[in-house]
């Protein structure tokens, strides 16, 4: 029987990241449309890729797992693999691709990319992610790298004072979809969470904006992993007539959900490019990270709000169990009032 051919990307980064990578698999997809995209990626997050038809298969592992690993590069190694792009920068990903058998193997450039890869690409920090995604590709697709090289790309994450993002060029951003609405009345959903403790906006902030959204007739929904239950629990008790789904739906039913809402309310977090993804208009609340890290929302239905007025920020990649520096002025300092104002200037748009 014929080998069957594949090109493989490594992304075994956050969910909010795998989102990102989406435009990165569709082009892939179209480039090579008879061959299958198998993505490695954390377990739990391949399911969602499958179910949109976004790839073919996914070989989900375990962080620390070295029995996943191998299981994962036994599948691999089934495949006559073209390219591998390694899209996760950590040694543990590099030396996963240093076993595969292929082609080629394209990352970006390190001291130990060197010994691993093929070609190496430089990762231009001051982009957006889903930019320095899409250049992975420039040394296999020539459309892809000439694209890339009409701007200066950073430009895409510096927001005005009212948070408006600038336009995303149309042949990066998500594919439009026709969504089926099926909620009785206007809703929103509200994400509190965050794997990160000093991403979190205030609970008395989400619990007040929940509120007034309730009193304008909304239905209000608050949603997250089962981590995030007992905050959002706890929310609803101050906003009565909160709907809790917290922890009741799988990370596909989640996104699915997200279509019918007017409109998202989160923090720097997946649940962001969940609904960039979906086309819904997202406030985004921005703690101890800034959008010059490039995990702005994907999207031009966005309100970035944040304390530009602190020297602080950021004070790290992702964000701290704690503030640094005991104050927590990045969240403690933004009202309700600035993030209920950013929700109507998109619900009337």
């Amino acid at each position: 029987m014929k080998t069957k051919k594949a090109h493989v990307v490594i992304q075994t980064a956050f969910f909010g990241d795998l989102i990102l990578s989406i435009p990165l698999f569709r082009r892939i997809k179209k480039m090579w449309p008879q061959h299958d995209l198998v993505i490695v990626c954390k377990k739990g997050l391949g399911d969602f890729l499958l179910k949109e038809k976004i790839v073919d298969r996914c070989l989900e592992v375990v962080k620390g797992d070295r029995l996943s690993y191998r299981q994962a590069l036994r599948e691999l190694n089934s495949y006559h693999v073209k390219n591998v792009y390694c899209v996760h920068r950590s040694t543990r990903s590099l030396l996963f691709t240093a076993q595969i058998k292929a082609e080629k193997k394209i990352g970006y450039a390190s001291f130990m990319g060197f010994w691993v890869l093929d070609e190496l690409i430089e990762f231009i920090t001051e982009w957006p992610e889903v930019m320095r995604l899409m250049k992975i590709l420039e040394s296999t697709d020539p459309a892809t790298e000439r694209a890339l090289r009409t701007e200066d790309w950073q430009q895409l994450n510096h927001s005005n004072p009212a948070g408006e993002l600038p336009f995303l060029p149309t042949a990066f951003a998500f594919e439009k979809k026709e969504q089926v609405n099926d909620q009785l009345k206007p809703a929103i959903a509200l994400f509190p969470g965050s794997v990160w403790a000093t991403k979190k906006w205030m609970q008395e902030g989400y619990a007040a904006v929940a509120r007034y959204f309730l009193n304008k007739g909304y239905a209000v929904d608050l949603m997250g992993g089962p981590d995030e239950k007992v905050l959002c629990e706890l929310i609803a008790g101050e906003a009565r007539g909160a709907q809790v789904l917290a922890g009741q739906l799988s990370i596909s039913e989640s996104i699915k959900r997200v279509a019918n809402y007017q409109l998202v309310i989160c923090n720097d977090s997946a649940s962001t490019h969940m609904a960039s993804y979906q086309h819904v208009p997202v406030v985004s609340i921005f703690g101890p990270t800034t959008l010059d890290l490039g995990f702005r929302p994907w999207t031009n239905k966005a309100r970035i709000i944040e304390n530009k007025n602190l020297d602080c920020r950021p004070c790290g990649k992702h964000g701290h169990d704690k503030c640094p520096l005991g104050h927590h002025h990045c969240m403690k300092h933004i009202s309700p009032d600035m993030v209920i104002a950013a929700a109507e200037a998109l619900l009337i748009l």
